[in-house]
């Protein structure tokens, strides 16, 4: 905890340094960035690429992001991206409480420096990035509004309670446990976001016939996503999808034949992107619903449920943000079409839908409209 109050005095003192001469601030860029020692709580998964066909798909060349192994360690296995740690991005361009979600890893920094100096020193591009992490991983500039820098003062709060009693090293320092201890919550309230460059489609197939389930994965943004996939059999994946700009990716996932008939497949995306898939393919009495999403012209969400079984189904689709719930009769092989209006939710939804003749089956639909332009952050976590 020393440390820390150490490292924010260290902070304070080039900041001080940096906007005590404007003109320097004016053309500086300052990013405070932590080690991996600092994230191991996160629960995010990091993005990694597939070892083999097996364990996914990246249409993006990972060859090198693979460890085959040395005379000292014999594990092969993806390098990919670390866990997750905090950066602050301190800038005439970027004041303001900005939130940016894009994926970025250590390399970003480099990336950052490349897109900055290369065009007069191309000496300083870094031949070591592998071309998976440079898809994947952003180069910090979508953090930024370099058109218009903010001049406003920020209101700031006190942080008069993070100062240090002394700047002294205390070697035989051993802060104590806390006899009752407790996760970190969320902060509340709600921030403004930069635009992100992910403009992502997944949908699901199930196929009562064969017993499997097909998920296709697409990708009309600006950079590569990575979808993961896990399932809630424990013997089976997970799953990892790198998905270039304007492709897309197919994978079956077979159910039946496996000792199993019911299906629990859950898809993680950037920025809050997710789908989870539940249901049986035991006989042909289960639910069969095929969800797809369409991002409209108002950024609104427009949903088409077709019922693919041959009954008529109770759909019910219950509304996270608004806390309430649409219930409709389709008829078999009929659709129900429905719009969600996402203006009072800054873009952000999260839809479970579910049929009353089938208590095993669920679909559950959660992101954020990406248009291009700055948003805000999620306001369901902000409460």
């Amino acid at each position: 905890m020393l440390g820390t109050c150490r490292k924010s005095w260290y902070v304070s003192q080039i900041l001080d340094a940096l906007t005590e001469n404007p003109d320097i601030f004016s053309k500086t860029a300052f990013f405070l960035m932590y080690d991996e020692n600092d994230g191991f709580f996160d629960h995010m998964v990091p993005p990694t690429p597939p070892t083999s066909r097996a364990q996914g798909i990246s249409t993006v060349d990972a060859s090198l992001e693979i460890f085959n192994g040395n005379a000292e360690h014999s594990v092969t296995g993806p390098y990919g991206l670390g866990v997750r740690v905090p950066m602050i991005v301190i800038s005439p361009w970027s004041k303001g409480g900005w939130v940016c979600s894009e994926v970025f890893d250590h390399t970003s920094l480099i990336q950052f420096i490349e897109r900055r100096f290369t065009t007069r020193h191309n000496q300083l591009i870094e031949t070591n990035i592998t071309d998976w992490r440079r898809a994947v991983a952003g180069d910090l500039t979508s953090a930024f509004d370099f058109k218009s820098p903010n001049s406003r003062k920020v209101h700031l709060p006190s942080t008069a309670s993070y100062a240090p009693t002394d700047t002294v090293t205390h070697p035989d320092f051993s802060p104590a446990v806390p006899a009752t201890q407790s996760l970190p919550k969320q902060e509340p309230g709600i921030r403004p976001a930069r635009a992100v460059p992910y403009d992502l489609d997944v949908s699901a197939d199930t196929d009562l016939s064969n017993g499997k389930v097909t998920i296709r994965f697409g990708n009309s943004g600006k950079a590569a996503a990575v979808y993961q996939v896990r399932s809630g059999n424990a013997a089976d994946g997970p799953w990892t999808y790198t998905v270039s700009p304007h492709a897309r990716v197919v994978e079956s996932f077979t159910v039946r034949g496996k000792g199993q008939s019911k299906y629990d497949l859950s898809v993680y995306g950037p920025n809050g992107y997710f789908r989870a898939y539940k249901g049986s393919v035991e006989t042909w009495d289960k639910a069969n619903l095929s969800i797809d999403t369409r991002c409209e012209s108002d950024h609104g969400l427009t949903l088409d449920v077709r019922n693919k079984s041959r009954q008529t189904e109770r759909v019910r689709i219950y509304d996270a943000y608004d806390k309430r719930t649409l219930e409709r009769a389709v008829g078999p092989n009929q659709n129900l079409i429905w719009h969600w209006s996402l203006e009072d939710s800054y873009g952000w939804y999260d839809l479970t839908v579910t049929v009353d003749s089938d208590s095993t089956f669920k679909q559950q639909l959660a992101g954020h409209i990406e248009t291009g332009k700055d948003s805000m952050s999620d306001p369901l976590l902000g409460e």
